[in-house]
């Protein structure tokens, strides 16, 4: 097991396997996580043992969705004052697919933690891009949210397929005249142009990489 599997495990909420706990025993990093993660979770449940108004959830669920419209605007609004820096503006031959590499190793386990969106707004959101039905024929969806990547607003997605996981951004508004690919700390990232839009798609396996974009170009 690699961090990049044990981490969306542990922010999926499935509880720890004997393979994590190993994992875990040898990687500081990973271990340091799983300790913010239960720190966490404590912390919720003991904010949750109060009684609750009359109404809470729906304000709660407004409170959410405020909340994750003020962090993609805070967030673009970072990345154009960083000016080149960050996933802003990239213009090298391969950037974007490095770029795609980079927030799978910084964010998104972020990303996991701001929760998904729900399944309706999520086949309106793509539906004009790569829609939500076209990739669950290719695999089992198990995130979808947006995020701020390359200054837009992208749509992460963890898709689980027979051979393995990978992560999907789908980028609404960023052309490309032809694909990208990329090789860093043993991740592979392919970028390819939609018919509007693009998408990236990273995994720890070539193969299943380049398998999952031929699906979704057929």
């Amino acid at each position: 097991m690699n961090c990049l599997d044990y981490r969306r495990l542990l922010l999926a909420g499935e509880g720890e396997s004997g393979e994590m706990k190993a994992h875990r025993a040898q990687c500081p990093a990973c271990a340091e996580l799983a300790r913010e993660q239960a720190r966490f979770e404590l912390e919720l449940k003991e904010a949750l043992e109060v009684p609750l108004p009359a109404a809470f959830e729906t304000s709660l669920a407004d409170a959410i969705r405020l909340r994750r419209r003020r962090f993609l605007a805070a967030a673009s609004v970072a990345a154009l004052a960083a000016g080149g820096g960050g996933f802003l503006l990239l213009r090298d031959d391969a950037a974007l697919a490095l770029a795609c590499i980079e927030f799978v190793m910084k964010e998104e386990a972020k990303s996991i933690m701001m929760g998904p969106m729900p399944r309706a707004e999520a086949v309106t959101a793509l539906a004009g891009t790569l829609p939500l039905e076209r990739i669950e024929s290719v695999g089992s969806v198990r995130h979808v949210g947006p995020c701020p990547f390359n200054g837009e607003t992208a749509y992460h997605v963890v898709l689980a397929v027979p051979q393995g996981k990978v992560t999907l951004l789908v980028m609404p508004r960023t052309t490309l005249k032809e694909g990208q690919h990329a090789l860093r700390e043993g991740l592979h990232a392919s970028v390819m142009p939609l018919r509007r839009g693009s998408i990236g798609i990273i995994g720890s396996d070539m193969d299943v990489v380049e398998s999952v974009a031929g699906a979704l170009r057929g």
